[in-house]
């Protein structure tokens, strides 16, 4: 699973990166992103029947479009029930999105926090959803909650020795396909970013660092350096 990631790259190293429009500039630099904070997520639309990507900043913690209010954040969508969950279906059918990340901790079962890491980033599948707040006027542009959630899948063998479950990595390639706005999700996408996923949890880097990533308080570089015994 993921419940808390790392961004190190500058929205600029991240626009250029991803060759993507950036309609509003937003801090992105982050060493422990918790639910209910912001990170990036990537999207692309059509512009004037023309493919646009665009980096955006969005709530980690997706609210389903129907909900009347604020729920419990749900940062993490199953892939094997994200089609039929009533919180996620309507998201993931069309609303695809790329969480960009230098690396996310995780907890093994001696409660001891890994931070697992590429270079130069890693790519979460995503869901996200507009949301528009009941409570706050029309005319309040802060009326409108953009929100995501990462997809997560059993561990792949490289990964399972830390969790039962990890987030859903993409490919470069993969990431293309998956952003594409002019077709629906199917099981069979799904499936496909899953084997595509372990493929590339292959390649991934890890190191134990410290307990202090379990304060959402705590963010600074030294939370990814590596500890050791």
């Amino acid at each position: 699973m993921c419940g808390r990631y790392v961004v190190t790259k500058e929205l600029s190293d991240l626009r250029e990166f991803f060759d993507a429009e950036t309609p509003i500039e937003f801090p992105t630099i982050s060493y422990n992103i918790a639910p209910t904070q912001v990170g990036p997520i990537l999207v692309e639309r059509e512009v004037d029947s023309v493919p646009t990507r665009e980096l955006h900043p969005a709530r980690f913690g997706l609210i389903p479009q129907w909900a009347k209010e604020v729920q419990t954040p749900l940062f993490n969508a199953r892939i094997e029930t994200v089609l039929e969950k009533p919180s996620f279906k309507d998201s993931a059918l069309r609303k695809r999105c790329v969480v960009p990340a230098s690396g996310y901790f995780e907890w093994d079962s001696e409660k001891q926090p890994h931070y697992v890491f590429a270079d130069p980033l890693i790519f979460f599948a995503g869901i996200y959803s507009f949301w528009r707040d009941p409570a706050k006027q029309a005319t309040d542009p802060s009326r409108w909650v953009l929100s995501f959630s990462i997809l997560t899948k059993p561990a792949s063998p490289s990964l399972s020795w830390v969790h039962e479950r990890s987030p859903v990595f993409l490919s470069e390639d993969g990431v293309e396909a998956w952003i594409a706005p002019d077709y629906e999700t199917t099981p069979d996408l799904l499936s496909a970013i899953g084997s595509e996923s372990d493929e590339v949890a292959q390649f991934l880097q890890h190191h134990p660092v410290s307990k202090a990533v379990g304060k959402v308080s705590e963010n600074s570089v030294e939370l990814i350096s590596p500890i050791t015994f």
